[in-house]
């Protein structure tokens, strides 16, 4: 659960009433006050305040817990989210990778349902929190994945291409510079997962050379006309 205040006040008010909200709401398992003195059109403010021993809430989806802070993304719908996750490894399975990079890895959940012995699992994401909560679900799972801190759309982490790269842009999609570097790359295949058919469409014109060979599609948002698509891409 989390309150979103103007002031240092309102924070004072909820640490106070902190116990008998748990009594009155038991599975609210975090609790954390979010200060926003300004009157714009934000979701949040800079400081967080944890107010509870739990900072990191779990959620399990089949096989692999994933740790969620405040600040985290996570698809919106569980259930639906269990099958995309769980399609990106069986697809990873049949291919057999021996190194996968997973950008715009948030929380992990790819990175970590793709990982497996003698795999190489790299995850990046730009958040910090992310990151720390990844590396937190892989260390309390046994996952062999590793978490780094890094701008998927400004360029890729150092070294030699993966065997296969995983993609879960926000709306706006890859960008040039990263759909650029993809196209170029020695990267045998690619796993995008993308919330909005325009700028997936966009990006795939950008990589000729990945051709879809398998996708499905994920009602994610359940009586809107948004999905989830994934898709698997190998070179030509």
């Amino acid at each position: 659960m989390r309150f979103v205040v103007r002031s240092r006040e309102g924070l004072q008010r909820i640490r106070a009433a902190l116990p008998r909200l748990r009594v009155l709401l038991p599975s609210a398992g975090v609790v954390t006050v979010n200060l926003l003195p300004e009157h714009k059109a934000v979701l949040e403010g800079e400081e967080e305040v944890v107010l509870t021993d739990e900072r990191l809430l779990p959620m399990r989806l089949g096989a692999v817990t994933l740790l969620l802070g405040p600040r985290a993304f996570f698809q919106t719908n569980t259930g639906v989210a269990r099958h995309l996750y769980a399609q990106a490894r069986d697809w990873a399975d049949d291919l057999a990778p021996a190194t996968v990079w997973d950008l715009y890895c948030g929380v992990g959940g790819f990175a970590l349902h793709l990982s497996a012995p003698g795999r190489r699992v790299v995850g990046v994401e730009t958040s910090p929190e992310a990151v720390d909560a990844a590396r937190a679900a892989a260390a309390a799972g046994g996952h062999a994945a590793t978490f780094v801190t890094g701008d998927a759309t400004a360029g890729p982490p150092p070294g030699p291409a993966p065997d296969l790269v995983v993609v879960n842009p926000p709306r706006r999609g890859l960008g040039p510079d990263l759909a650029a570097w993809l196209e170029g790359s020695a990267a045998a295949h690619v796993v995008y997962s993308s919330c909005d058919a325009s700028s997936l469409a966009r990006d795939l014109a950008a990589m000729p050379s990945l051709r879809p060979v398998a996708g499905r599609v994920a009602d994610m948002f359940p009586q809107t006309r948004h999905v989830e698509v994934l898709l698997l891409l190998a070179r030509r």
